[in-house]
């Protein structure tokens, strides 16, 4: 599993998906939330630290 987390932590990957999905979308807030937070995917937790502050 951790080989797969690795992969999704590269820089490419993080472009890839803040390029595809927006994050004012529906999407982005319940993924971020349920499935994102629990893998530690910094795609998503970049993005919703941001936001916070």
């Amino acid at each position: 599993m951790q080989r797969y987390l690795a992969v999704l932590d590269q820089p490419d990957w993080r472009n890839a998906v803040r390029a595809g999905i927006g994050p004012t979308s529906n999407f982005f807030a319940w993924f971020a939330d349920h499935v994102a937070a629990r893998l530690r995917l910094g795609a998503f937790s970049d993005l919703a630290e941001s936001d916070e502050r």
